[in-house]
């Protein structure tokens, strides 16, 4: 019992909880205890205690561990390069499906990184890359000033102090296929000039800060790369007010993974409020273009709070963004129910009005969606961009395009407008343009569009009951 308490406890990693589950043989409390020597939390900092520790928990059957040694034998940690042995815990641990250690058993066979094979794709690289090489293994580098098969694992080589922030963000770190895009552990007195720009109330706070140490940038030209920074950066920060562990982690995941599959929102890091102990992600501050806005979604409100129970027979959402299907009962959230609030969101950009402001957000609202009520679409509204909001909202499902089909209508659309000045498309987003020269005044608050408990008991009894009263109706006119 007592054993179990200590584990709980360990997620803000500390050197005598660590020590006290070693003590009893316990192979992720010799693994973490390795991972305090490493970085010094708690102890003084030894890298050959580290990695006796490493070792240890890999002999008790720990993937941890046995991913642990296979880093070290890659960096050189406690012990000398050995990518061999490397490759061979990567394997190890990919083999008890320890994802990083899969990812890197990947790299390994894509790079032939201590696996026998003369085919490695070192060789099949143009030897006059225009990457340069790697100043660590001497290889030709992947990308602009990095090279895949090292720099993710230097850029782990740090703690927050909590092994949940460490183990979601090193995760990502280690898919990194370019030096700008590293996401980073971001000290907060390295923020300034922080002030609030928006806050929605139980759903965390959106702040303008400068970020000193600035935004990550390469310099030069073919063959001479140079890593770089800006002097410093102006940037947006997001807060949840639940923001401690497993909420956070779950947004940030989320927001992560949109950035892996082409989303243009720039994510730089998280840092922690020392004061309030709330972490806090790190953005790229909202641009202003001449043909368009980079409009970036950091919070729709369609969160619950943590402590909030929802009961069979509803849900919790903001009605207006919520498909019919879902608010009749008749389906859970799917996929396709995301695309539908997509199509919302496409016509709000339409008007720069948020969608049935000024109407009561209840049972009649959400029976109106379920018989097919819309949001409008301003003037001028280029034909192409109704037809896919239209289709996005459609009341099948079925008859919804998938996300892969928006991504590629859209980036049509963007190529189309940089191509030509003369074209229809970019004809028509511009005379859109000139239609709403400023934004509406909102009839409802913020509060309004935040999540709530939503009975789709109710509202499937009231679409019955107007079922049967039509059908009364129109039985009595026979």
């Amino acid at each position: 019992m007592e054993e179990q308490f200590i584990k709980d406890k360990v997620a803000q990693i500390s050197f005598t909880d660590c020590q006290k589950l070693a003590d009893v043989n316990d192979p992720d409390g010799v693994y973490w205890l390795g991972y305090c020597y490493e970085y010094g939390i708690g102890i003084e900092k030894d890298e050959n205690k580290a990695f006796i520790h490493y070792q240890k928990s890999a002999d008790m059957k720990n993937s941890n561990g046995m991913y642990k040694v296979g880093y070290c034998y890659y960096i050189g940690i406690g012990v000398e390069k050995n990518n061999y042995k490397a490759f061979e815990h990567y394997k190890k641990s990919a083999e008890m499906n320890h994802l990083n250690g899969i990812f890197k058993t990947a790299i390994c066979y894509y790079y032939g990184i201590g696996v026998d094979d003369k085919f490695s794709f070192s060789e099949w690289l143009d030897n006059e890359s225009k990457y340069g090489k790697c100043t660590s293994c001497n290889e030709y580098n992947t990308n602009e000033a990095w090279c895949l098969s090292c720099d993710p694992d230097i850029a782990i080589r740090w703690t927050s102090g909590d092994k949940d922030i460490d183990d979601c963000m090193k995760s990502f770190q280690l898919r990194t296929f370019a030096y700008e895009n590293v996401i980073e552990w971001i000290p907060f007195d390295k923020l300034s000039d922080i002030k609030e720009v928006g806050k929605k109330v139980d759903f965390g706070s959106v702040f303008k800060a400068t970020w000193m140490d600035g935004i990550r940038k390469v310099d030069g030209n073919e063959f001479n790369y140079v890593r770089a920074r800006e002097s410093s950066s102006i940037v947006a920060l997001k807060t949840l007010t639940s923001s401690k562990e497993t909420n956070f982690l779950k947004e940030f995941k989320s927001l992560m993974i949109c950035n892996l599959n082409y989303s243009k929102l720039a994510i730089y890091g998280i840092t922690q409020n020392k004061e309030t102990k709330l972490y806090v992600v790190t953005f790229l501050q909202g641009q202003h273009t001449d043909i368009k806005t980079q409009s970036y979604i950091a919070d729709l409100g369609l969160s619950r709070k943590k402590d909030e129970c929802v009961s069979e027979g509803n849900i919790y959402g903001v009605i207006p963004y919520v498909a019919p299907e879902v608010l009749s009962g008749a389906q859970q959230f799917t996929q396709a129910a995301d695309i539908y609030g997509f199509g919302i969101i496409m016509a709000e950009m339409s008007t720069g009005q948020r969608p049935f402001d000024g109407h009561e957000f209840g049972t009649k609202l959400a029976v109106k969606i379920c018989n097919g009520l819309r949001p409008a679409f301003a003037r001028e509204t280029p034909k192409c961009y109704i037809e896919l909001a239209e289709r996005c909202m459609n009341s099948d499902p079925q008859k919804r395009p998938s996300a892969q089909d928006i991504y590629y209508k859209i980036n049509n659309w963007l190529y189309e407008i940089a191509s030509s000045d003369d074209n229809e498309i970019k004809k028509q987003f511009l005379d859109a343009d000139k239609v709403i020269k400023s934004l509406p005044i909102p009839k409802h608050s913020d509060k309004m569009y935040t999540s709530k408990i939503i009975s789709t008991k109710l509202i499937a009894n009231e679409i019955k009951e107007a079922d049967s009263a039509q059908i009364k109706f129109d039985i009595t006119k026979v």
